[in-house]
């Protein structure tokens, strides 16, 4: 069986969780993985995966210092930095290069920095028989989560013909992927529900480094040519041809230039618990309330007290008190230099006071 690396995607800049999300501070440095900054909770998922050599995080430029000063013990020359952002499929294509260097025969696990799934020990079976999948050498893998509601946030799996070779008994269920969706509108999204063969998209991946490389060459060209052209100058550790080669992949996401396009693709089941954390209401899946329906994530000394308020989200750092009174389905956000009130049902659309803090000239509050 070749050997697995684990390839961490952390270059997001999670606007959706301002103030306490910067650009030197994003949403996957912040301790949102019950306390635990979720990068680190990230790599602990991974430790019965693949041996600690052979774990990769994939960020850039801006957030390298913040990653070193959070993971004192992992290894800096394991912190790949890009050169630029261009997306999900030129960040792999990078991964892959660096890998392929060293391990060219290896098994991928790709998967964002920013997601919380547990128990690990299901997150194990789950890249158990995905890699089972991904043996015959073509077959590219990612997870599906059985939808719960309607959900417009999260693009969609659908699904075809059960795979059941290889499965043992109690192993996490396995399809043939007949499409992908993107974030769907509302009405499209319970069609999918109703249906019952469509799953939310995970965004995290298990193949052979030379099954993907194949999908590039007969999807994207570019890709393939980028990812040859990488190894070839980590080999010879030429940065500058690393870099040039990398700025010429095309900009574009692995779901669109591949996993739309690719003749093998399965889909195995989510048996975790899976949240993405996509904004601030997410908080109160995975933080418990107090008798009025209020949730507290409280970092670094931060505090809070409700009175007469119910159905709210608190997200506190550093010594300070959030005291509420007498308001309900409030997001309420304190940090050194900014705090936030918006109503919960809005917190979703924090995009839009990032381009005003930046359209004001605020870049320090970036």
């Amino acid at each position: 069986m070749a050997s697995v690396h684990a390839v961490i995607m952390a270059g997001g800049s999670g606007t959706r969780f301002w103030p306490a999300s910067r650009q030197v501070r994003p949403k996957q440095l912040l301790p949102l993985a019950s306390g635990t900054p979720m990068i680190a909770a990230a790599i602990d998922r991974l430790s019965g995966i693949c041996p600690p050599e052979n774990i990769w995080i994939v960020t850039n430029e801006t957030q390298k210092k913040a990653v070193g000063k959070l993971l004192l013990d992992f290894p800096i020359d394991q912190v790949l930095i890009e050169p630029e952002a261009r997306d999900t499929a030129p960040c792999i294509a990078f991964a892959m290069a660096t890998i392929a260097a060293r391990d060219p025969e290896a098994t991928l696990v790709v998967l964002p920095a920013d997601q919380v799934i547990d128990p690990v020990p299901e997150f194990e079976r789950m890249v158990t028989r995905a890699r089972s999948l991904s043996e015959d050498g073509k077959t590219l893998v990612t997870f599906g989560i059985p939808p719960t509601f309607a959900a417009t946030g999260y693009g969609y799996v659908e699904l075809s013909d059960a795979l059941t070779a290889g499965q043992s008994d109690g192993a996490p269920r396995a399809f043939v992927t007949s499409s992908f969706r993107e974030k769907p509108d509302e009405a499209t999204a319970q069609q999918f529900v109703d249906s019952g063969k469509f799953w939310w998209n995970s965004g995290i991946f298990v193949f052979e480094i030379g099954a993907m490389h194949k999908a590039f060459a007969q999807h994207e060209p570019a890709l393939a040519t980028a990812t040859d052209q990488m190894t070839a100058a980590i080999k010879s550790n030429d940065a500058a041809a690393v870099t040039s080669s990398f700025q010429a992949a095309p900009k574009t996401s692995i779901d669109f230039a591949i996993m739309e396009k690719a003749e093998h693709i399965a889909v195995v089941e989510c048996t975790a618990n899976w949240d993405d954390i996509g904004s601030f209401p997410a908080l109160a899946r995975i933080e418990p309330a107090d008798a009025t329906g209020n949730h507290y994530s409280l970092h670094t000394g931060g505090e809070a007290t409700a009175l007469e308020s119910k159905g709210n989200i608190v997200y506190a750092e550093g010594k300070r008190t959030v005291a509420l009174f007498g308001v309900d389905d409030l997001v309420v956000v304190a940090v050194d230099d900014a705090v936030l009130v918006c109503p919960k049902d809005r917190a979703s659309e924090l995009k839009s006071m990032v381009q005003h803090i930046k359209k004001i000239g605020r870049n320090d509050l970036l």
